[in-house]
């Protein structure tokens, strides 16, 4: 199937996010999925899985929107005045931007790491989502890698310096404060639920809590667990296994349904 990537971008707060359209070959409307990439991430995250999984998307007839949060990648914004709420309001900036274009007839996210505590938090607070998918997703921040090395750091100094990248008092106080879990319950969309069983950076109990709250609220779901996988599925077989059951969960939910 010939695609097509336009890059585009829209505004939130004064700032400009740049992002790429992958649609199918024709006129549309195409049910789409919006992507939101992780902490430190960008648009086509690590070995350039969303960008994979995006072209896998528009091979089946729907399409996919990746951006870069502000601050990050291509997106304006600085790094250090990040923080887990201004992220929320730009993936919801997202979706509205995605809702007033005429080729968009449907909505799904996708999120990975901390872009999926975003759509685990999104999907409590929209209600047309036709699907959720959940890749090594964040439910407790100070319960992983990033909240317990921030909290470990900012004991001695702010901001800190993350690989090159600062990290302001503001995202550390921020993500105190955030329940995906509590989030996540309120939405009413299926979800898929992906984790690697070797994740040192977002443990797969937290997969397993997000299996239990959704039990509980009696949301539809899926738990798939990656057999020896890392953070980011960085190795060939485990990329392809997770694009082909996103892919599969999304194109039955948006296209079947």
């Amino acid at each position: 199937m010939l695609t097509m990537r336009e890059p585009v971008y829209f505004e939130n707060q004064g700032e400009r996010l740049i992002g790429v359209l992958h649609k199918p070959a024709g006129k549309g409307p195409f049910p789409t999925v919006c992507f939101f990439h992780g902490f430190t991430g960008n648009k086509a995250e690590a070995h350039r899985i969303f960008v994979d999984a995006a072209e896998e998307l528009v091979r089946r007839g729907v399409a996919a929107f990746r951006f870069d949060f502000r601050g990050s990648g291509d997106s304006e914004g600085d790094f250090i005045n990040m923080t887990f709420s201004n992220e929320v309001s730009d993936a919801l900036k997202a979706l509205d931007f995605l809702r007033n274009r005429d080729d968009v007839a449907s909505l799904a996210v996708l999120g990975l790491s901390m872009g999926g505590a975003i759509a685990a938090t999104v999907s409590g607070q929209v209600s047309d989502l036709k699907a959720v998918v959940l890749w090594s997703a964040v439910g407790s921040f100070m319960d992983c890698l990033v909240g317990d090395s921030i909290e470990k750091a900012a004991a001695e100094r702010l901001p800190i310096d993350w690989g090159g990248y600062l990290i302001g008092k503001g995202f550390y106080e921020d993500i105190a404060k955030q329940n995906a879990y509590a989030s996540i319950a309120k939405n009413k969309a299926p979800v898929l639920i992906i984790h690697g069983t070797e994740d040192n950076a977002v443990q797969i109990e937290q997969a397993k809590e997000y299996d239990r709250v959704l039990t509980k609220a009696g949301v539809t779901h899926q738990l798939h667990i990656v057999t020896g996988a890392d953070h980011c599925y960085c190795r060939q077989d485990w990329k392809k296994e997770v694009i082909k059951a996103s892919a599969d969960f999304l194109t039955e939910n948006m296209l079947n349904r």
